[in-house]
């Protein structure tokens, strides 16, 4: 069964789409925030929690009150990553995650404030490796 997560105000670029699925790729672990009207358009999308320091961004209340949060447990926080050819290049945007609520099935991509995130930091480094 297909899981659609329906976002009100689209993704930075692609504002015109609204529905996507989260799909799993078996194979190598990744997510993949696919547009369900168009699905050669997809996202790889990475769960913080697997980089080595803390991912804490200050959320304004606005973007919870825009899923419908009532409660913690029920979001997902995401970041988007930007391949590249090298993979010492990969870049994961940690200035604009991806917060779901997977009661209510609703997305919105954040804008954290303030100069604590980057919109293109290494990968490589966030999870621990040599830069």
């Amino acid at each position: 069964m297909e899981t659609i997560i329906t976002f009100n105000k689209g993704i930075l670029g692609f504002e015109e789409y609204n529905q996507y699925l989260i799909v799993e790729d078996e194979n190598n672990g990744l997510f993949y925030l696919q547009v369900k009207e168009e699905p050669r358009i997809e996202f790889i999308i990475l769960s913080p929690s697997m980089f080595k320091e803390a991912y804490e961004p200050e959320i304004n209340e606005d973007y919870f009150n825009a899923v419908q949060a009532q409660k913690e447990d029920e979001l997902i926080l995401y970041v988007i990553v930007k391949l590249a050819q090298d993979e010492n290049d990969i870049t994961v945007n940690m200035q604009a995650p991806i917060l779901i609520n997977t009661e209510k099935r609703l997305g919105i991509q954040v804008i954290v404030e303030g100069d604590k995130y980057k919109t293109r930091e290494k990968l490589k480094e966030l999870l621990g490796g040599k830069h």
